[in-house]
């Protein structure tokens, strides 16, 4: 079974429920990925250096 990830970013938070001016995009993950894939998958979609940005 696939899992469909929605992604936003680039936004302003507005409220603490409201969240506007962003951007959308997706990932497909499989059911059994790992937690350190599924990040390495979002930081590649938002374009995210991973190793520039651990802390």
């Amino acid at each position: 079974m696939n899992i469909s990830i929605l992604l936003r970013h680039s936004g302003v938070w507005e409220s603490e429920i409201r969240y506007e001016k962003y951007g959308s995009d997706g990932i497909v993950v499989g059911e059994n990925i790992s937690f350190m894939n599924l990040v390495s998958a979002i930081a590649a979609e938002l374009n995210i250096d991973e190793l520039r940005n651990k802390n």
